[in-house]
């Protein structure tokens, strides 16, 4: 029985030879090579890792989106400009409105505030200059660490507080 997967040629003897045939087994499936190989490694871990890496993710969507809206109509910026400012006056009225209980809690949303902010004052900018120019491709790796370094830091507590009240 052959597997169905190889095909088996069979090399008849040669003249004057006593030695047994030949057999060259070929396989159907090409063999992966080695980019390959590690192309799909780094895909099968970056897809069991996609949670923790979706700031990343997001921030390369992000860039790729401000470069299509910068080309095709870089005027957009001054709407988003006017946007900028949004999450400060979202945060600074819902302190006015009703103050959270701990401090933490205080502290991580003017951080999330005052980011979010810079994100949206970064989309602003790199629409009408490009997101491509230094400064501001500078500015978008450092908020894009930032934001990495603060959803590890923030899954990281949440997975403690949840064990220990478990």
């Amino acid at each position: 029985m052959r597997p169905s997967a190889a095909s088996t040629i069979h090399i008849p003897r040669q003249r004057g030879g006593r030695r047994e045939p030949v057999i060259l087994v070929v396989s159907s499936e090409p063999s992966l090579t080695l980019t390959s190989r590690a192309a799909l490694a780094v895909g099968r871990w970056a897809w069991k890792h996609r949670l923790a890496w979706a700031p990343t993710a997001i921030a390369t969507v992000l860039l790729v989106v401000t470069g299509v809206v910068h080309l095709i109509e870089p005027r957009t910026a001054w709407f988003l400009a006017a946007l900028a400012l949004a999450p400060a006056g979202v945060w600074a009225w819902s302190m006015l409105r009703r103050r959270p209980t701990s401090r933490q809690a205080v502290l991580w949303r003017a951080l999330l505030a005052a980011f979010t902010t810079a994100v949206a004052t970064w989309f602003a900018l790199a629409v009408w200059f490009a997101p491509t120019h230094p400064t501001l491709f500078t500015a978008w790796t450092v908020l894009t660490l930032a934001a990495q370094v603060a959803w590890l830091v923030a899954r990281r507590m949440t997975l403690v507080s949840e064990k220990e009240s478990a």
